[in-house]
């Protein structure tokens, strides 16, 4: 449908546009590295945790991760696979934002019935984390294991300072989701109200990452946004219920509870 529109906008065919949106979604998609960057040098990551510190009192932050659902077509291949918890056929898309609501990371490959710790356990990002010296750490919602790069709130706060946490933690989260917001709102293709993606699973994967590299060149020059409503991302997966497994995470909570809150 959206094809269609823009073909008629622009006096070209239905077929004329799909054969652009591929080309050029995969010109884009093979640039990604170069606009959707994890901070990699102290300069960067410093000011993206007084970034975080200064908004939401939540100290070496470098940024906040969740999943999204991307409607797409029926594939041909693993169809069943892709059919995500609300009952479409969709793609998890695990993002990672900053402070400015800008994506610094991003993975487009999984069906949508996979769970968010699943897609995050088999990352680059988290062996990354993983294969050096505690230098921050990620926020993430209860989807995920607690440890000490990744934090969740606690799930049964028992003091002021504990419940005050996790309301401070919330609050800095809510950042991936206003990010998402942002990127789907921009482009509607990827939006629910938009969607589905309708063009082969390949081109889809193509589609999605290069609206996320649009979304952050969008960002960074301040172009505005409509904003379109998407329920889907105010939705928590399955919790997963192993805190008591990382003592290092529960650690570096309890200090941030203690000099914070």
């Amino acid at each position: 449908m959206l094809q269609q529109v823009i073909g008629d906008i622009s006096g070209i065919s239905q077929p004329s546009v799909s054969r652009i949106v591929k080309k050029t979604s995969k010109i884009l998609a093979q640039k990604v590295g170069n606009y959707v960057k994890f901070p990699a040098t102290h300069t960067e990551q410093l000011a993206v945790k007084q970034g975080f510190s200064t908004e939401f009192n939540m100290p070496n932050t470098l940024g906040c991760v969740d999943g999204t659902l991307i409607a797409i077509k029926p594939p041909s291949e693993r169809e069943d696979a892709c059919v995500c918890r609300k009952g479409y056929h969709a793609i998890n898309v695990q993002g990672v934002c900053d402070h400015r609501k800008m994506l610094t990371n991003i993975v487009v490959q999984w069906p949508g019935s996979t769970h968010d710790a699943y897609i995050w356990n088999n990352c680059k990002l988290r062996e990354w984390f993983e294969g050096q010296p505690y230098v921050g750490h990620l926020l993430g919602d209860q989807a995920y294991a607690l440890r000490q790069y990744l934090l969740t709130p606690l799930k049964n706060p028992q003091t002021q300072a504990d419940r005050a946490f996790n309301v401070a933690h919330k609050k800095a989260r809510q950042r991936i989701e206003d990010t998402f917001g942002r990127w789907k709102s921009r482009w509607l293709c990827i939006h629910k109200y938009g969607g589905p993606l309708t063009v082969a699973l390949q081109t889809a994967v193509d589609v999605i990452t290069s609206t996320a590299v649009l979304h952050n060149i969008c960002e960074k020059q301040g172009f505005p946004v409509e904003m379109q409503q998407d329920n889907d991302d105010n939705d928590t997966d399955e919790r997963v219920d192993n805190d008591v497994q990382d003592r290092s995470g529960q650690q570096m909570r309890a200090i941030i509870i203690r000099d914070r809150f």
